[in-house]
């Protein structure tokens, strides 16, 4: 779904798709999962737009907006200058209309973690209290944290950072419940940075699968889908050094949330391109 880098093998993802809200939007930087053909990803600050520096309602700083307009909204025979202009007019645009619309959202009585995951959860869900100020009908909200790549360390800092993730799903779900939405937004987790089984002193190297968490009224929950790996050195799931064979594949986990999300079955393999290699496309866990 990704193309893999340092930066991104470093994050546990997390994605939040609602069936009710229309454009992607990426609250932790530019991501290839937010890109399509059809679809701009819009990215922004973990509490909401990035305010252009320099910009103001009155006096001068309101004729430097103007001018700033005035650029962007000329004409230019360059594809590039005019590429680079609609980009900028949109960001003006957006950040315009996302800020007003989070300052008119609804307090909620839900408390959230005061970590960067949490301020980020907290936002997305301000931006669905207020979806038909935004007039959104489908959405992808994309979050991120990091700090797993544990060569070092592990056993003092995964319980904090896992406890951190636990403590935002939560609270997020609250949110949803609190929204009246929980029933049409899901949560879920998408990482392929996972850990061997075994030790090199410190903490663990790279590794192959990883277990994923979905949350929301529409999951079947408290329960596990999929064939649960052999957690046996050496066994029959491990290549080598612990790291085991997933027993599901990305594109069955993509599969799965796309046709819930509304793809037709026809459309699954432009969101998976490898689903044709397994027999169940639907592992089930969506209702």
């Amino acid at each position: 779904m990704s193309t893999r880098t340092d930066r991104m093998a470093d994050l546990i993802r997390v994605n939040v798709a609602n069936q009710q809200l229309a454009t992607n939007v990426s609250l932790n930087g530019n991501t290839l999962f937010m890109s399509g053909d059809d679809t701009v990803s819009y990215s922004m600050g973990a509490t909401g737009p990035q305010p252009f520096q320099g910009f103001g309602t009155a006096g001068f700083q309101l004729e430097q907006r103007r001018a700033f307009e005035r650029i962007i909204g000329a004409s230019y025979g360059s594809v590039y200058a005019r590429g680079f202009a609609e980009v900028q007019q949109r960001a003006v645009q957006a950040a315009d209309r996302i800020t007003g619309a989070i300052a008119q959202a609804p307090p909620l009585t839900t408390v959230f973690p005061t970590s960067p995951l949490g301020q980020q959860f907290q936002t997305v869900a301000r931006m669905i209290a207020v979806r038909d100020r935004l007039t959104m009908q489908r959405q992808v909200f994309f979050v991120a944290t990091g700090g797993f790549d544990s060569h070092d360390d592990q056993n003092q800092n995964q319980p904090g950072l896992l406890g951190n993730i636990s403590a935002c799903l939560a609270a997020f779900y609250a949110a949803t419940e609190e929204l009246g939405v929980a029933n049409s937004v899901t949560t879920f987790t998408q990482s392929d940075f996972g850990r061997t089984l075994t030790s090199n002193g410190d903490g663990t190297d790279h590794a192959w699968g990883g277990v994923q968490v979905v949350v929301g009224q529409s999951v079947r929950g408290r329960q596990i889908f999929g064939r649960y790996p052999s957690l046996v050195l050496n066994g029959p799931d491990d290549v080598s050094g612990g790291r085991m064979i997933p027993g599901v594949s990305a594109d069955q986990y993509a599969a799965t949330l796309a046709r819930w999300f509304g793809i037709a079955d026809a459309e699954l393999p432009r969101v998976a391109p490898h689903i044709a290699n397994f027999a169940q496309r639907d592992l089930g866990f969506m209702i």
